[in-house]
């Protein structure tokens, strides 16, 4: 009985160990473990690592680290020395923030809180439509100083954002904050209650200019910009908009998807970018035909578009079907691609995994957009599709041309 019992024993032993790796084998095979299961490096690293660790233990003169810090830490600093801005590691905690960033929804009250360093103060900086904390009453300019009665002067600028809508970032948390508020000559203080809940970045908006010329104003590009876009352009074609401004100034970027959705709309049949990759063969995107727009269209540029707004201007720029006006953009043809590694190791991984090539084959990584019409901004209110905005005047100009023409 006992001879038959180990002998089913080492028979489970032999079958799960043959089990553990087929399945490494066929992980490592799809790519999911490229070099860290036998890597030469991965070895020298976790003796360097356990060398340092060591030390610290035994003689840094602070507890003030915690392992997962350390941790986090050492996964930064190994992808630091690829030397690449736009690579980077994410915690459990930045890895969803990036998430919800492309997706173009999060948790929060609605409001941009910008820290003043000079006085260390944080102040609502701008607050979204129908969002908890324009329903609250909360105002631009608004000086938070105490949430939930907790003094926060000494605190950071993440620290107050993460008590305000909670460490959990669940649907719900209610808090109460209280600001200063300046009316008139006096400064009142006020405890305003604000609860968080999902909020839908807005990232478009639009008006209709004089002469029906519409005007769409692209801040990013994510999940949510595409529909958002859409609406835009079938609420100002309702309005019989003859011609349009598109605005991408100061757009750093965002999803290469919803871009390339966007320009699906706006394209007719024909060649949009081409993704180069080392992981994979070059990836050739197309229009579909299944829509596309025929108005006269001009886009404003700046040096703070880049990216996917590089993307979108330059593929329009290259078929022929738009005018750019404003300065040299700032020059970013590269792709990022985000892993989830929190199945592996935790957090998250963004890595520059290519570059994008424009319908006519050239790059703009480093050289930037050069605009067909140079104009430099000259307004004095620095507000973008403001009244003294001489860039959108000439736009205006160059569209009401076409029109005539």
């Amino acid at each position: 009985m006992k001879k038959e019992f180990a002998k089913v024993f080492l028979m489970g032993i032999c079958t799960g160990i043959s089990m553990a790796l087929i399945v490494l084998i066929l992980l490592q095979y799809i790519g999911v473990i490229p070099r860290w299961w036998n890597s030469k490096l991965s070895t020298e690293v976790g003796e360097s690592a356990a060398v340092i660790e060591q030390y610290i233990d035994r003689y840094y003169w602070k507890d003030n680290v915690t392992d997962e810090e350390l941790k986090e830490a050492s996964a930064k600093g190994m992808v630091s020395a690829l030397d690449d801005k736009y690579s980077v590691y994410y915690t459990s905690k930045e890895y969803k923030e990036a998430i919800n960033s492309v997706n173009g929804d999060y948790m929060g009250i609605g409001a941009v809180i910008r820290y003043q360093s000079e006085t260390d103060e944080k102040i609502i900086e701008s607050i979204q439509e129908d969002t908890p904390a324009q329903r609250s009453g909360l105002k631009e300019g608004d000086r938070i100083i105490k949430v939930d009665g907790v003094d926060i002067s000494n605190l950071g600028l993440s620290e107050t954002v993460e008590m305000i809508k909670g460490k959990d970032g669940k649907e719900g948390k209610e808090s109460t904050l209280t600001i200063l508020r300046t009316e008139g000559d006096t400064t009142v203080e006020k405890e305003i209650k604000v609860v968080s809940e999902k909020i839908v970045t807005n990232s478009v908006s639009f008006r209709m200019l004089e002469d029906h010329m519409g005007y769409i104003q692209i801040k990013e590009f994510d999940k949510e910009t595409v529909n958002q876009y859409k609406n835009a352009l079938d609420s100002l074609q309702k309005e019989q908009m003859s011609g349009l401004v598109i605005d991408v100034r100061n757009n750093g970027g965002g999803s290469l998807s919803a871009c390339i959705s966007m320009l699906d709309r706006m394209l007719p049949k024909g060649k949009l970018i081409t993704e180069t990759s080392k992981a994979k063969k070059d990836t050739e995107y197309t229009s579909t035909d299944e829509e596309h727009f025929d108005q006269p269209v001009v886009i404003l540029i700046n040096g703070n578009s880049a990216s996917a707004s590089e993307v979108f201007a330059g593929t329009m720029q290259d078929r022929e079907a738009a005018t750019l006006v404003g300065v040299t953009s700032y020059g970013k043809g590269i792709v990022q691609t985000i892993y989830s590694l929190e199945k592996l190791c935790g957090g998250g991984l963004k890595l520059t995994t290519g570059e994008y090539l424009l319908p006519s084959g050239r790059s703009i990584h480093e050289k930037g957009l050069t605009p067909d019409i140079e104009v430099s901004y000259q307004g004095t209110s620095n507000e973008i599709g403001g009244s003294d905005d001489n860039q959108l005047d000439k736009a205006k100009e160059i569209l009401k041309t076409k029109l005539e023409e």
